[in-house]
């Protein structure tokens, strides 16, 4: 009988990485567009107030009415500590455009790609007290980029998709000092899964240094692994890798080449924390003071082309063929747009309205995108059969999972021409998942309101309802 061979990391280069785990993380895209659009509008405030605006925000999410104030409180903390969601100054807060961002885009890939970029052990996300730790062992890692590296190390030494879990990534890379503190290359880590692989090898995860003395016992298996597997679910949230079994193996997602090399190409650090490193008596209120830097610093990312959604090479090419067909039919023109594609969700809107009106009027000349600087207070132009425009808001949910996303936001002028323009305003919310892509039309969303079909707040956060219209499913150009 063969004899089992355990791995276990050297207790000298055994350190414990680990950083917030918001309790909401089951419902973690429902949360984040729920907080985002309330509060991307809230007013800087003192701290105090704000905190209580932000409470009553988390009250009304799904069953946290029951809640305590205590459960309330942590989430908020949760929220800010590790999502940046919140800016200080001088003891007031406001939202951050991390915050801004996501209410207004509602692109939750390209939000967890901007988390993923900037996020680094140490960082601000944690307590002074343990940043102060990682410091003193002398931790500086980036793990998206290195889970990156060592897939396409992996892909490398194997010769095809190469895949990891939570465990291997754990023990062969997160909680060992070689490579969290000493740069391990990749490719030395995807060599060891490997070799452990090929000799059958278990890890063991019963660390005396994570032994409890209050509960006199180990964390569970899951416990040790969930730190490195909240950035391989985070990874798999911002489209950068697939898993397979459960989400029990991770690996890369091929189709987003794009977002991959720009975190491997473009790397940037928060080197606030650099000059303590060699220090003894590191004070905490030092490591505190450079909260407001840290989340300053993970909020001053925007405008990464790479990280935006994208249509895939055949959906332009097919919506590009259907509009200069249109245009060339329509007009007798052979100077036809080839390059009209801006806004993901718009586009796609766009070749809807093509296709929902295909063969049933000749006015299609008229469906246009209107340029953003406009500020007409619609997005898309359109045509009704019987001779009427349609006027278009496009509000696009993009996620990895089917969420039950019922808000978005409204700005003043997009409501005042929505009060204009009575039944011909449109409100388009278009939800793109690995389920599919659907559009709830919401036709006359002020009259919606007054019949109570729809609810809008001082901030023009909408939340609409079944009765407030109808789902169809997204007209899409097939082959």
């Amino acid at each position: 009988m063969n004899e089992v061979r355990t791995y276990i990391i050297p207790d000298e280069y055994f350190f414990r990485l680990h950083h917030v785990r918001p309790r909401f993380k089951n419902d973690v895209e429902e949360v984040l567009l729920y907080v985002a659009t309330s509060i991307s509008e809230m007013t800087v405030l003192p701290e105090k107030k704000f905190n209580g605006e932000l409470n009553k925000v988390l009250f009304g999410f799904n069953k946290n009415s029951t809640s305590t104030k205590k459960t309330i409180d942590n989430w908020r903390t949760e929220i800010s500590a590790l999502f940046a969601f919140i800016q200080e100054t001088e003891g007031h807060l406001q939202p951050g455009i991390t915050a801004k961002r996501l209410a207004n885009k509602q692109y939750l890939d390209e939000f967890f790609n901007y988390f993923l970029f900037s996020f680094q052990y140490p960082g601000g996300h944690i307590k002074s007290q343990n940043v102060i730790k990682q410091i003193e062992v002398g931790v500086r890692f980036k793990p998206c980029q290195f889970i990156l590296e060592l897939l396409i190390e992996g892909e490398k030494l194997t010769g095809k998709p190469f895949s990891i879990t939570a465990e291997e990534l754990t023990q062969c890379a997160y909680f060992d000092l070689r490579v969290t503190r000493d740069n391990r290359h990749p490719k030395v880590v995807a060599e060891l899964i490997l070799e452990n692989r090929a000799d059958n090898v278990e890890y063991e995860h019963k660390y005396q240094s994570l032994w409890n003395e209050k509960t006199q016992s180990f964390p569970s298996k899951g416990d040790v692994y969930r730190y490195a597997g909240d950035i391989l679910d985070y990874m798999v949230l911002a489209n950068l890798l697939n898993h397979k079994g459960t989400g029990y193996y991770y690996y890369l997602n091929t189709e987003n080449k794009e977002a991959i090399d720009f975190h491997l190409n473009h790397s940037v650090w928060f080197d606030e924390y650099d000059k303590y490193y060699g220090n003894e008596n590191i004070s905490t209120s030092e490591i505190g003071a450079l909260e407001e830097v840290w989340f300053d610093y993970v909020n001053s990312f925007d405008n990464i082309e790479a990280f935006a959604p994208h249509l895939d090479e055949r959906e332009a090419e097919n919506i590009s063929a259907l509009i200069q067909e249109y245009y060339s039919r329509m007009k007798g023109d052979k100077k036809v747009p080839t390059k009209i594609f801006g806004d993901y969700g718009e586009t796609l809107v766009l070749a809807h309205e093509y296709l929902r009106t295909k063969d049933k009027s000749n006015r299609q000349h008229l469906i246009n995108k209107i340029p953003t600087p406009l500020g007409v207070g619609y997005d898309l132009q359109s045509i009704e059969i019987e001779k009427k425009k349609r006027y278009i808001e496009v509000k696009t949910t993009k996620s990895r999972k089917a969420i039950n996303n019922n808000r978005f936001k409204l700005t003043p002028n997009e409501w005042d021409t929505a009060e204009t323009l009575g039944d011909n305003y449109y409100i388009y919310c278009l939800t793109i998942n690995e389920q599919g892509k659907n559009i709830f039309i919401i036709q006359n969303p002020v009259k919606q309101h007054e019949l109570g079909n729809l609810k809008i707040d001082k901030n023009l956060v909408v939340e609409f309802s079944k009765t407030s219209g109808q789902w169809n499913k997204l007209l899409e150009i097939t082959n």
